[in-house]
């Protein structure tokens, strides 16, 4: 067959699995008993409290589209989309948007995404703000991020790291220990679904099909699913008692693109101060965990 006739066939085929498998493999979340699920899985995987997913981006490598000049020229110094990912505490992709051009960057593309204006208009359907043992006020149910993204109260992420204390590096360690599983996610996406170490010399739609379809929510949801102890054993690993990090086996592919890390230092004073309540908490007896000191290097 000639390219053109298997390029039309892999297109095809990738636009008719997402439709197939859309449904059962790639759903958002729609009632607050399901955030809850994926609430009560990062505490109890990831030691972290009222979290409903880890956000970040990832620049997938094309071809420069015909005169669209620097549209898809990324900070990184190559030609991309954008593929905003929200990720549970299983690797699971929960929602994405994907399509945007290289220079967007991982604010821009969340500022025009429907996650953020499900979470202006309060449409996400997530739980009410909860009691927590160790901390006087209740918490929201919120996203991790990293600090591309806005912190508010439904989204939490890092201090900036400059001359830290002791609170903020735990803090910063109990929050990118959550927000792992979307690093993994991508890597582990990336090292299975080998399309994506190469630059896809495709059109911008037909990358966005591949992306949507085949691998990044349904094929890859779909083996999370089914057959996740051999599919997700290139992530990273801790031991039994937390003290030694192995870094998992798609971290040392050089071919893996970086991802995004614009600042956003915008905040509110109520998301400050659910920033700081939960550094405190973290710090207690009730939010703690035993090896955290010895991974910030403070034992």
């Amino acid at each position: 067959m000639g390219e053109r006739t298997v390029s039309d066939i892999i297109n095809e085929t990738c636009q008719a699995i997402f439709v197939a498998m859309k449904e059962q493999f790639l759903k958002v979340p729609s009632s607050e008993n399901d955030w809850l699920k994926v609430a009560d899985e990062f505490y109890t995987k990831w030691n972290y409290p009222c979290c409903v997913g880890a956000l970040d981006g990832k620049h997938i490598a094309i071809q420069q589209p015909a005169d669209t000049g620097s549209e898809f020229f990324n900070y990184k110094h190559f030609f991309s989309v954008l593929l905003l990912a929200l990720v549970d505490a299983n690797y699971k992709f929960l929602y994405v948007d994907v399509g945007a051009t290289g220079r967007a960057g991982d604010a821009g593309v969340f500022l025009d995404s429907s996650l953020k204006k499900a979470l202006d208009t309060k449409t996400l359907r997530l739980p009410a703000p909860q009691n927590i043992e160790g901390i006087t006020t209740k918490i929201c149910y919120h996203i991790v991020g990293d600090d591309a993204f806005p912190l508010r109260k439904d989204i939490m992420k890092p201090y900036p790291h400059r001359s830290l204390d002791k609170p903020k590096r735990i803090f910063n360690y109990r929050l990118s220990r959550a927000r792992r599983v979307v690093e993994n996610a991508f890597g582990i996406l990336a090292n299975r679904f080998r399309v994506f170490l190469t630059t896809i010399k495709l059109h911008p739609d037909k990358v966005v099909d591949i992306i949507l379809a085949a691998c990044c929510n349904c094929l890859h949801n779909f083996m999370v699913e089914q057959n996740k102890n051999n599919y997700i054993s290139v992530q990273d690993f801790e031991d039994v008692e937390h003290l030694n990090f192995t870094n998992g086996q798609w971290r040392g592919d050089p071919q893996l693109c970086g991802l995004q890390t614009n600042s956003s230092r915008n905040s509110t004073t109520n998301a400050k101060n659910q920033h700081t309540e939960l550094t405190n908490y973290f710090l207690s007896a009730s939010g703690s965990v035993p090896w955290q000191e010895y991974m910030c290097g403070l034992k």
